[in-house]
């Protein structure tokens, strides 16, 4: 039987994706594409309306160009359907997270609930260059906007001794970089061992070249944390930290007071000053209900301090069963007109930061080689164009001769005269 899997939304939801399919691969199913698979497997994401929208036009798509496939819908999206917050699809089966990661029994008619939310995954089913590795599930933190916690529940760690276990066998097998993934990876606890112990305990205990932290909520950026990475050069140089609102007002109606921005800037500018090159990233929520003019601008003079070298923005979305929903909504065209603001000062930011690396050596994995060019990312996630030739999934470096957004153009560095 042929399958194919179709992932949406974080790279948590990529490498839960990641897992099944290694999962079916080890029950003899083939891979194939989305035209002609028998099976075809659709990891959701319901973050938004539009994500929504997304999963339900590939489906809708599947169904006119692959009218006899079996399709299963699961993750985020599935749970939604389940607790009652979406409607179902006719013709969709819906698998929930008891079922997720023993899919394979579930197809074949042998259900039989792993309730395992660590699924391992392995080089021999994943052709990524660098893999991910889920330590954390869940959400305790019930932020205003957001269904997270609705549909994965509260958080929930993966024990330390798995974790290095896992890594450990991905490195032997080849993977250069290790990205540690999760809903809330900060909250990640094993007893009294918090992350930045967990951190310093891979770097001692495994061979990993490069280790990179996924999305970080802010009081995950503890002075513990700081000082492991700013004395630990195998960690990369990037961070994610989804403040949402530069308005201290808007981040208490979006239950999310949980840390003050004056204390979190200082935080970071100890990050960006104690390494070269490093890359700090954020989110930011245009139009929640009840910013005003003041709350944007404020978010605005954060954008353009100079700390971030990009922002993934996005308008508030109402979701069912969250604190805002129905909440009184801002004029939509005032929220567009603030995010096309908000965007063009990204724009900005991600041009700023990609010209710092002209005439400079940066270090970077390759994802794509072709005869000419080598495509990848650097270490402080840039994307890199060089001309030349590399080893795809092996640290190289590059010198850079030109820069758009958050992208460098220049030669791999053993191709320099």
């Amino acid at each position: 039987m042929k399958f194919f899997v179709k992932n949406f939304g974080c790279r948590l939801n990529q490498f839960e994706g990641d897992a099944i399919f290694e999962m079916l691969i080890r029950a003899g199913f083939v891979p194939g594409n989305a035209k002609d698979s028998d099976l075809i497997i659709v990891n959701g994401c319901t973050v938004t309306s539009r994500a929504d929208q997304k999963v339900r036009q590939f489906i809708h798509k599947i169904m006119r160009t692959n009218p006899n496939a079996r399709i299963i819908l699961t993750s985020c999206t599935a749970e939604a359907i389940k607790k009652g917050i979406l409607k179902g699809i006719n013709g969709v089966e819906v698998v929930g997270w008891e079922d997720k990661f023993s899919i394979d029994k579930y197809i074949l008619g042998m259900p039989k609930p792993s309730h395992d939310r660590f699924p391992h995954i392995s080089r021999k089913s994943v052709s990524r260059t660098r893999a991910w590795v889920k330590i954390q599930d869940g959400c305790s933190r019930q932020c205003a906007f957001c269904i997270v916690p609705v549909v994965r529940g509260r958080s929930v760690s993966r024990s330390s001794r798995d974790i290095i276990d896992q890594i450990r066998e991905l490195t032997m097998s080849g993977f250069a970089e290790i990205v540690l993934t999760g809903v809330d990876i900060g909250n990640w606890s094993d007893g009294r061992v918090g992350l930045a112990k967990l951190v310093e305990m891979i770097l001692s205990l495994t061979d990993v070249k490069v280790l990179r932290l996924s999305s970080l909520e802010p009081p995950g950026l503890t002075d513990e944390l700081i000082e492991v990475f700013c004395t630990n050069e195998r960690i990369a140089p990037h961070l994610h930290i989804p403040i949402q609102s530069g308005s201290e007002r808007v981040l208490k109606l979006m239950n999310r007071d949980w840390y003050k921005l004056d204390e979190l800037i200082g935080r970071i500018e100890k990050v960006i000053n104690c390494r070269d090159g490093v890359c700090i990233g954020t989110d930011i929520i245009v139009g929640f209900p009840g910013e005003n003019d003041e709350d944007f601008e404020a978010t605005e003079r954060l954008l353009r301090s100079g700390y971030f070298a990009y922002a993934h923005i996005f308008k508030f979305s109402p979701r069912p069963m969250t604190p805002a929903y129905n909440l009184k909504p801002i004029p939509s065209k005032t929220v567009n007109e603030r995010a096309k603001r908000i965007k063009e000062i990204d724009r900005n930011n991600r041009m700023s930061f990609a010209k710092k690396f002209v005439g400079k050596i940066l270090d970077f994995i390759p994802e794509r080689v072709t005869e000419e060019k080598v495509f990848g990312h650097s270490l402080n996630y840039l994307k890199v164009v060089a001309q030349g030739s590399a080893k795809r999934g092996e640290i190289s470096k590059v010198l850079v001769e030109d820069f758009a957004e958050m992208t460098v153009f220049g030669k791999v560095l053993s191709d320099v005269k």
